[in-house]
């Protein structure tokens, strides 16, 4: 038995050697460093006491037990070192992990001209290499952070000594003792709490220093320095010297000055306290310290061939006593450029993007070790199809017109005082009973007597508004919370997109006209399309081998249970196709919708790209239904695409933030992944609707594109206008864009009261038009606004007939018997025809020079109003003024 408990006590001594030397060997780095500092701090001391001892015991004996008590506190220290080491305290992170350090990077967007648009980010910060960051700010960071970086391997002694002697003689100006590795280490691995009271900062300290050793170990004096960098805070969800640089200078590291750099570095001690746009003075003081030690430490220590990139940045960052005393008399400079998500250009595409885009994408594409890509830290490039130009021009557009028509939209409910804008109450007592403040009060149990008294006083508030030279701006002012509910219902909103058709790249995406206050994009949001339904229902009568040319008696008729009226009440003579689409006449699409039938047309709708339940009724072919703008670009891209469906593309390329490739679209695209494109409409049948569309622009609704805006330019498209005025359509497309703008109140309660203020070519087409305007200006683009559409010569004789006749068309018939009359239409087409038919009657037949049926079926209020019509219709010679129509 005793034998037994023998052999274990001898084999637990054999374990307890063993794990003793190699937990003397695990922390040899850590104890070997500190032992010698140990020694040299207190080493002559204790010398120095010992023979003090020997001559006087009494005395001894106190020093002794000092002594034992100061030897107690150094095994505490040793004990707390190798308790952190085992990990006791936290995991301590090992070589490997070490180095393969990956920060959390934002992830950029950039435009098809590699212009940085935006970031998604939980953490602000880009990586860049050593070579990207200015030489004065190297020597800044050296000079005043660590003077003897490149003498030590993480752990300075002489600044530790420094430090203690500091705190022995009570002396404030000691300095710290963390070296740049030690702080890289408390950047990468944040700092924890730790129950016991001043134990925290030592298990911290400790760690740092631990994790400092490993990382000296590992990389070389350059690589730190530059993941320092990458990673040290400034500030705010700011982190890098990359991302600060761009927030208070807007330029990049490698381009920052002396006193910048100072600037900057010298915001490392407090980034708060020290932040330049905050604390101007404290920043420049801090500053001028910064370049007092960039000129007196110029010299450091080091191996140039080993460090050849510090080297160079180390020689170029250097400042003289002459400059230093220029600089240290400059202001500060420092100012506030915006990186937050909802600030700067596109922040509707990017939301868009962020939420409906990348998640597909990333689905299907991941790390070469099979896990997910995050879209907030794993620092990906995102290079998109949006065009950074005709972005801003879109915005431009939008501010604009927007801040016109809001004060015009204000201006016209002045005029009726004693009607609400909104007509019934309930449209603003639901929005009342849908705000957080109306929630927050009834969960506290507050009655409703008491929250309709709340809502009612003023209290200071921040609300957006229109400011005639500075745009959409967030004002203060005191308003009750009825009073803001009120104001945002009638705050008008748009969307706005532009897309090549040719490849679907999205060049431009305006989803409302201010994202941080109103966060629901108009472009995806679904409204009733008025008459930009249309062109739908005139392409499937083509399909159905009905002519552009065929003549249609403009008279109310009944379908079933449906009598669709022209919106001024007037009838009369007989029009073409084309004459039916370019003024945009209700009795005309209800006739061919009738003919065609409705399943056709909806069929050909869900083909050219609506995918919005749309209702099965003969009131479709007059935009009874809700569809997105998103939708009906891809309705009017399909036309302008020669009958083939564009699918909108937002992304080209992903890139990882070590340059490798994660999704390439146009790769792709050729590898036939993203599918075939749908050929909806035949190449004749869209140059057709292209044909006939270009009539709405350059003789009916749409106008005012040509006359106002782009005279030279040609293009195609039609205006919308719903029921009431309550939505505003326009779309236009030329040969390489296709433009669509939707503009509207939150609700469709919230209107115009009249067309000429309420239609879509009063609100929508001049938003459309700035942006073509802007894009014929621009040397670079304006070859895309005067594009001509490509030769179509079966559209052309297809489509050149008059648009309204007042004769029956009967008559036409007995004239195309004749063979002359049959040669002459052979060759020289219906206009041909015209002229024949007009001296043969002895009286004017309308055509594409004359006014025809209007946007309501008066073609006079139609046109421009500056413009007079060339020929009066023979039905109409003792017209009056007429109220316009909407579609």
């Amino acid at each position: 038995m005793l034998e037994k408990l023998k052999q274990v006590l001898d084999k637990s001594k054999q374990v307890y050697y063993t794990a003793s030397s190699k937990l003397a060997d695990f922390s040899r780095p850590v104890t070997q460093p500190l032992y010698k500092v140990y020694r040299k701090a207190f080493g002559p001391l204790l010398d120095r006491w010992d023979r003090f001892a020997e001559r006087n015991p009494k005395t001894g004996k106190v020093g002794s037990i000092a002594f034992k008590l100061g030897a107690l506190g150094f095994g505490f220290l040793i004990f707390m070192i190798l308790m952190t080491m085992i990990g006791a305290f936290g995991h301590i992170p090992n070589k490997k992990e070490l180095s393969n350090i990956e920060t959390a990077n934002s992830t950029e967007i950039y435009t098809i001209d590699s212009v940085l648009i935006g970031k998604y980010y939980i953490e602000n910060r880009t990586e860049i290499k050593l070579e990207q960051i200015s030489p004065y700010v190297i020597t800044a960071l050296l000079a005043v952070e660590d003077k003897r970086f490149f003498e030590h391997s993480g752990i300075d002694l002489t600044s530790w000594m420094r430090v203690f002697k500091g705190i022995a003689t009570n002396k404030a100006s000691s300095g710290g003792g963390s070296t740049l590795s030690q702080q890289l280490a408390k950047n990468l691995y944040p700092r924890k709490r730790y129950m016991i009271p001043y134990v925290s900062l030592l298990i911290n300290k400790i760690r740092e220093n631990i994790i400092s050793i490993k990382l000296e170990s590992i990389y070389n004096k350059e690589e730190l320095i530059a993941l320092y960098l990458n990673t040290v805070p400034f500030g705010g969800d700011r982190f890098g010297i990359n991302v600060a640089s761009r927030y208070f200078y807007n330029k990049k590291a490698k381009d920052l000055d002396p006193q910048e750099a100072a600037t900057l570095i010298g915001m490392l001690k407090a980034s708060t306290a020290l932040d330049p746009t905050r604390n101007p003075e404290n920043s420049r003081k801090r500053r001028n310290v910064v370049l007092s030690s960039m000129l007196a430490n110029q010299d450091f220590r080091f191996d140039s061939k080993e460090l050849s990139i510090v080297a160079g940045h180390l020689e170029n960052g250097t400042i003289n006593q002459e400059q230093y005393n220029e600089l240290i008399e400059m202001p500060i400079t420092a100012k506030k450029h915006s990186t937050d998500f909802t600030d700067g250009v596109a922040t509707y595409f990017r939301e868009y993007l962020r939420t409906n885009v990348m998640p597909e994408i990333l689905k299907n594409h991941k790390k070469p070790d099979g896990s997910e890509y995050n879209l907030y830290t794993d620092g990906l490039k995102i290079y998109t199809t949006i065009h950074s130009k005709m972005q801003e021009y879109a915005e431009e557009s939008v501010t604009k017109h927007m801040t016109y028509l809001q004060d015009q939209f204000n201006k016209h409910w002045k005029g009726y005082p004693r009607e609400k804008p909104w007509g019934d109450d309930r449209w603003i007592n639901e929005n009342k009973m849908r705000s957080e403040r109306y929630a927050q009060l009834k969960e506290a149990g507050v009655d409703s007597t008491a929250i309709d008294s709340i809502f009612s006083v003023k209290v200071p508030m921040q609300v957006f508004a229109w400011h005639k030279k500075l745009g959409g701006q967030v004002v203060d002012t005191m308003m009750s919370p009825m009073d803001s509910i009120k104001h945002y219902f009638l705050m008008l909103n748009t969307g706005f997109m532009v897309m090549s058709h040719k490849n679907g790249y999205i060049r431009a995406w305006v989803g409302g006209t201010d994202f941080k206050t109103f966060k629901y994009d108009h472009i995806l949001s679904k409204r009733q399309v008025g008459s930009t339904f249309k062109p739908i229902v005139y392409a499937a009568a083509l399909k159905d081998s009905l002519r552009p040319c065929q003549y249609f008696r403009n008279a109310q008729q009944t379908y079933g249970d449906w009598s669709p009226k022209n919106a001024d009440n007037r009838y009369g003579g007989w029009y073409t196709m084309v004459g039916g689409l370019t003024y945009s006449v209700n009795t005309i699409a209800a006739n061919l919708i009738n003919r065609v039938g409705i399943q056709k047309t909806l069929d050909l709708a869900k083909a050219m790209g609506v995918t919005s339940p749309l209702p099965r009724e003969f009131g479709i072919s007059l935009g009874a239904a809700d569809i997105s703008l998103y939708e009906m670009m891809k309705v009017y891209g399909t036309i302008a695409n020669g009958g083939l469906r564009p699918e909108p593309v937002a992304v080209l390329k992903i890139v990882d933030r070590n340059g490798n490739v994660v999704y390439d679209y146009k790769e792709e695209v050729e590898n036939k992944k993203a599918g075939p494109k749908v050929r909806a409409l035949t190449e004749n049948e869209a140059a057709v609707m292209s044909r006939m569309m270009r009539s709405v622009i350059d003789n009916g609704t749409g106008n005012n594109l040509r006359s106002q805006f782009v005279p030279d330019g040609e293009f195609a498209g039609k205006t919308g206008t719903t029921q009431n005025h309550s939505d505003g359509w326009f779309m236009a497309f030329n040969e390489e864009l296709t433009t669509g703008c939707w503009v509207g109140g939150p609700s469709p309660a919230v209107h115009f009261k009249t067309l000429a203020q309420g239609s879509g070519a009063a609100m929508a087409l001049p938003i459309v038009g700035n942006f073509w305007y802007k894009i014929l200006r621009d040397k670079k683009l304006s070859r895309i606004a005067l594009e001509k559409f490509k030769k179509n010569d079966y559209a052309a004789n297809q489509t050149g007939c008059p648009f309204r006749i007042g004769i029956h068309p009967d008559s036409l018939q007995i004239m195309m018997s004749d063979s002359v009359m049959a040669d002459e239409i052979k060759a020289n087409g219906y206009k041909g025809l015209r002229e024949m038919a007009e001296g043969y009657f002895g009286t004017e037949i309308s055509g594409e020079d004359a006014e025809g049926g209007g946007e309501s079926g008066d073609p006079e209020k139609d046109k421009n109003e500056n413009q007079t019509p060339k020929a009066m219709n023979p039905l109409d010679e003792k017209r009056t003024e007429r109220k316009r129509g909407g579609g």
